[in-house]
């Protein structure tokens, strides 16, 4: 999600050095106390590093948060249910991070504003995850992924959020359970 503009090397220390300092300071201020400025003057760089990079707060705290790409060489060669498997423990263990659950309001709104960061976000992480699930079958697997997907980390988010007191491990052994059916798809 980061900017690759041409230019000299990034140096990639900066980057490591900036990623932390904003999941350090969403959990300390949250999403409206963050800003571009107190990154930079606590990871001890330009505000111009910064917006060469990340164009917006939200590009940058995506960043921090999901990395740029996934990182999806640990599942190569999976099969469908444990892929399945992978996508609802992983949304359940991101959407229960204190960085993550700190930066989800103005996300939201940042993606909810901003069509192209929310279009970007999706391509980026469901196509290359989705693409382990279908192995190059057909448009009705793809479909399957996604809607996979979708209710893996929707459920994610709203039992962390809203159903709290209902997010269980029970609840969560159960989601399992009702998406599991589609590995066999």
């Amino acid at each position: 999600m980061s900017d690759n503009s041409p230019g000299r090397p990034r140096d990639p220390r900066i980057d490591a050095d900036v990623l932390a300092v904003t999941r350090e300071m969403l959990v300390e201020v949250g999403w409206d106390g963050l800003s571009m400025r107190g990154i930079a003057a606590r990871a001890g760089v330009g505000r111009a590093a910064l917006t060469r990079r990340w164009p917006t707060k939200a590009h940058l705290v995506l960043t921090a948060l999901l990395g740029a790409a996934p990182d999806l060489e640990p599942y190569d060669g999976i099969d469908r249910r444990g892929w399945i498997e992978w996508v609802v423990t992983g949304s359940i263990e991101l959407f229960g991070r204190p960085e993550v659950r700190a930066a989800l309001p103005g996300l939201l709104a940042a993606m909810r504003d901003h069509e192209d960061l929310r279009n970007t976000l999706w391509r980026t992480f469901s196509g290359p995850s989705t693409a382990l699930f279908t192995d190059g079958a057909d448009a009705a697997a793809e479909l399957d992924a996604r809607a996979v997907l979708v209710m893996a980390a929707g459920s994610a988010l709203f039992a962390g959020l809203i159903a709290a007191e209902d997010d269980t491990p029970g609840l969560r052994a159960r989601v399992l359970e009702l998406l599991l059916p589609v590995a066999g798809g």
